[in-house]
Order: structure tokens, then C-alpha cells, then sequence
């Protein structure tokens, strides 16, 4: 009886599910993946862990993958799916434990009917900024395991027209399970780019680069610039995740400008309330409608998005004139607690209570805390494990910053000894198995020699041990097996059962694991 028990609870721990369905693994945006039982630095050393296999696509992957375990495939059985999609707009389903082909492939373009990419050269008139080559599935998709849905959105240049659609399509076959939803919007606006009273939302320069997010039965989404070229706005919508009807839509500098929502690619964080809290870039204020260079907390109330609280530093135009905005990156809720991290393009990390974000005062005392970093930017930002805040900026080393009892310790409790030099900094994931000692690795891609900050550059994977930060491994020690390629900027590694996902510009998604 003993021995069938020890074999029962074997079997269920190796084929435990484990999921990945947002962007960073979770709504409060902790970059954590705390149910890693394979990878631990132990193992993680260039005799025992590299590059196993790559999976090849048509497009850059600026999207980080998503996962889900144990899909039934008609055809094919169950299988652990990887979930890709790319700058030319294609979704991939593959599978996640070998390499191969896809077990499914949706393309949302027809080039013999003249549905192509945006090429960002369209909205730019320039192909080394940013962005390189074309802007077809840029954000993070998201996905609704209970429903068996998928939902992303797609950039598409429609025989001249330019066009933004949600879709929401079936995981196990890549097929619509509703109506894509073209993306429209307008709002009442004393704007100078308002026509007759009416701002209405520009799907060739609507820059879509915040991963999507789920709440409360909606898919909510946000909107940027290309290269802050002006007129825009910043917007978040909401869209119905059982028939994609529009709910809500809300433009953050409708009397104003600017004011772009981008976090580096990272979504919203979401509390268990249902709130949502993006950061907005530089932008127009007043603290009734034009909520630029803030951190906002939206409530999607009936047919209605509100800005239910927000904090807006004291100097935010000499910010904007700076364009040192507050929303280079995106929130992290602390889990387990009502705190939350921000950060900015002036090497900020601010510490708020969600009850009370502290709007504009000149003494700012809404804000808990404020650390600088001195490190640079931050732009792609935080990780959160075992209490411990990780940051790697564009002009510093690693750091982990102790978080107790309600405050950050503005000195690093530990400090790797790997520069980094230039934009964009470290893009981090943390693996662990639970809060156990001697488990935690910090995973992190960022430029090999240069910066990134327009055009591309080699990237590099580096694995740290979380409580020393001493580096175990990097994808350049045995360059010809392990090389990432060419770095996709705020692309966080994805941790699952064992392999290490990582896309690179190059058409491909590396997979690190441990050897045979």
C-alpha cells in the first residue's frame, strides 16, 4: 500500500499542470515562476545545460510565448503546447517537450488580396529605430485556459487601409471562436487633432505594445506611439472575452496629447479587486480627464473605464520636457500585500499603497518610498521572488533590493559583478521550486556588445543564482551550441518544467534545457 501511494504521488508530481497564460506569469506582474522542480543552480553549468533545440517561425517574436499543459489536439492528443506568434503576424502552436513542426499554424495575412504586416517604415518612414522590419503581433496574447481561448491582436495593412483586430481563437486549433473585433474608438475631445468635437483612435500609428490582460470577464488592451510622432494619444479598451464586443474604451489625454500607455512590452498589473494600474508615458495633465506621466488605477465599471486613482509626480513637465516619462515600464504588485512597484526612465523605483496612490502634490507624500537606483533607465523592470525586488537597468549591474515589513532597503542586498552597457537593460524571470533555499535561479536576456535602443544587436542569456546573484551560466561560454542570436528587446525568458524559452529576432525560439 505504501509503495502504490509513493508511485501515485510521483506520477501526479511529474505530470502536475503548470500554465502560463499572461505575460510574466501572473496578473500582479511578478516575473516569477515558483513551481520549477528541474532547473535549480545546481545543474546549471555549461557541462550540463545549453541549447537543445529551436523552433523556426516567419517573424521576429516580439510577444513572449505563452504555455499550457496536457491540450488535446484533434488528431493528434495531448500534448504541452508552446504558443508563439510574430511580427508577421502568424500563431504557432508547437509542442513544448520537442523540437518540430507546428501542430497548428493560423497566418491572419493574404498577400494575393493585399493583407500584409504594417512595415513599420509606413509609420516611421525609418527601419533602424525601435522597431525593425514589420508590426504585425507585437504584444503578449493572452489566454483563457478554462475556456480553451487564446486572445491576441493583429496589425494588418489592408490594400492601403491600416487595421487593428482582436481575435480570440480556439487553442487546440487555431480557429475563431468569435468574430474579430475591428478595433474602433472614439471619445468627446477639446484636442487639437479632434475633428467636429470627436478624438477617434489611429490604427496606423496606435502603437500596441502592452501585453493584453483578462479581468473580469474582459480583455482589456492598451495603445502607445511609434517613436512618440505626434499627434497621438494613449488608450485602453476593453473588449467582451465571450463575443468580443466592445465594452469600454478610454483615452488617457482626450482635452490634451500624448500620454502613450508601452511598459516595455509588460501588461498591467491587476489586484484581486479587479483594478487595473498602468504607467503612462509624457502627456498632458489636468486630473480630471488628460492623465499624462502617471500611474493610473482604471476600474472597468459597467460600460465604463474610470480613472479611479491615480499619482502623477509633482514635476512631471520638466519630465515630459525630458522625456524622462514615468511609463517606460510597467507596475508589479508585491503579492500577498496591498504595495506596488513602479519605475521610471529617471532610474526611480517607487513603493505605493494601492488604497491611496497620492495623486499630484508637491511633496509627493503619496508615494511610500522613493530608490534610485543609479543605474540608468529602467525599462524592461522588476522580477519579485522570496522578498527580494531584482532589477538590471541599462547602465548597471544586476541588483536585488530586500523588500520587509513594508519598505525597500535602498541598498542592494545583493549585487552581480556582469555590466550592462546600454539600452535596454536586463529582461528578467525568476525560477524556484516554491521559497525553498538553494532553488532560485534569475534568468535574464540583454545585449551582448552594444545597445539596442534603435536597430538590433546580439543578445545573450546569463543565469544568476537569486541569492547571490553570481552568474552560473551564460549562452556565450559555448557560443557555437548555445547562441541566442539577435536580441528582441523586453522579451522576458519563459521558465517551464525544466526548459528556458527564449525568442530572438532571427525567426526562431531558442530552447535551453539540460542536456542529454
Amino acid at each position: 500500500m505504501t509503495k502504490l501511494l509513493v508511485v501515485l504521488l510521483t506520477t501526479c508530481s511529474l505530470t502536475a499542470q503548470m500554465n502560463v497564460t499572461v505575460n510574466r506569469y501572473d496578473d500582479a506582474s511578478t516575473g516569477a515562476d515558483t513551481h520549477e522542480t528541474v532547473l535549480n543552480p545546481s545543474n546549471i553549468k555549461v557541462a550540463e545545460f545549453g541549447k537543445v533545440y529551436s523552433y523556426f517561425v516567419d517573424g521576429a517574436v516580439y510577444a513572449q510565448p505563452l504555455y499550457l499543459s496536457d491540450v488535446a489536439i484533434p488528431g493528434h492528443g495531448k500534448h504541452n503546447l508552446l504558443y508563439v506568434a510574430t511580427m508577421n503576424d502568424k500563431v504557432y502552436a508547437f509542442d513544448a517537450d520537442k523540437a518540430g513542426t507546428p501542430l497548428w499554424m493560423r497566418t491572419l495575412t493574404d498577400e494575393m488580396a493585399g493583407i500584409t504586416p504594417v512595415p513599420v517604415t509606413d509609420v516611421t518612414n525609418n527601419n533602424d529605430l525601435n522597431v525593425v522590419g514589420n508590426v504585425g503581433i507585437m504584444s503578449t496574447p493572452v489566454i483563457d485556459a478554462a475556456a480553451n481561448a487564446i486572445y491576441l491582436l493583429a496589425r494588418t495593412k489592408e490594400s492601403g487601409r491600416y487595421v487593428q483586430r482582436l481575435y480570440k481563437m480556439d487553442v487546440r486549433t487555431g480557429k475563431d471562436m468569435a468574430d474579430p473585433a475591428r478595433i474602433e474608438a472614439a471619445v468627446r475631445s477639446t484636442a487639437k487633432d479632434a475633428v467636429n468635437g470627436m478624438l477617434r483612435f489611429d490604427a496606423r500609428a496606435g502603437n500596441q505594445r502592452p501585453s493584453l490582460v483578462l479581468v473580469n470577464g474582459a480583455v482589456a488592451i492598451a495603445w502607445a506611439s511609434h517613436e512618440d510622432i505626434r499627434p497621438y494619444h494613449g488608450w485602453v479598451m476593453a473588449y467582451s472575452a465571450k463575443d468580443l464586443k466592445q465594452i469600454a474604451a478610454l483615452c488617457t489625454t482626450p482635452d490634451g496629447a500624448d500620454g502613450g500607455i508601452w511598459q516595455s512590452g509588460r501588461g498591467p498589473a491587476v489586484d484581486a479587486s479587479g483594478a487595473i494600474y498602468y504607467e503612462t508615458g509624457n502627456g498632458d495633465w489636468d486630473g480630471k480627464r488628460d492623465f499624462g506621466t502617471s500611474l493610473i488605477k482604471l476600474g472597468l465599471h459597467g460600460n465604463a473605464l474610470a480613472v479611479d486613482d491615480y499619482f502623477t509626480p509633482h514635476d512631471y513637465q520638466a519630465l515630459n520636457d525630458r522625456d524622462a516619462d514615468l511609463g517606460s515600464t510597467g507596475p508589479m504588485l508585491i503579492p500577498g500585500t496591498n504595495f506596488l512597484i513602479a519605475g521610471s526612465k529617471k532610474g526611480i523605483l517607487y513603493l505605493f499603497d494601492t488604497r491611496k496612490l497620492g495623486h499630484l502634490t508637491e511633496d509627493a507624500d503619496g508615494v511610500l518610498q522613493t530608490v534610485e537606483v543609479n543605474g540608468g533607465r529602467i525599462m524592461a523592470g522588476p522580477a519579485f521572488w522570496n522578498g527580494m525586488i531584482y532589477l538590471w537597468c541599462e547602465a548597471d549591474f544586476l541588483k536585488g533590493f530586500r523588500f520587509a515589513e513594508g519598505r525597500l532597503d535602498p541598498a542592494p542586498a545583493v549585487k552581480s559583478t556582469v555590466p550592462n552597457r546600454g539600452s535596454p537593460g536586463g529582461t528578467l524571470t525568476v525560477s524556484s521550486d516554491g521559497s525553498k533555499d538553494g532553488t532560485g535561479i534569475v534568468w535574464a536576456t540583454h545585449t551582448n556588445n552594444k545597445s539596442a535602443d534603435h536597430g538590433n544587436a546580439p543578445g545573450v542569456l546569463r543565469a544568476f543564482d537569486a541569492q547571490t546573484l553570481v552568474e552560473l551560466w551564460n549562452s556565450e561560454q559555448r557560443a557555437r551550441r548555445d547562441r541566442l542570436g539577435t536580441l528582441v528587446k523586453f522579451v522576458p525568458p519563459l521558465v517551464v518544467k525544466g526548459r528556458v524559452y527564449v525568442p530572438n529576432y532571427d525567426d526562431a525560439v531558442n530552447v535551453y534545457g539540460l542536456l542529454p
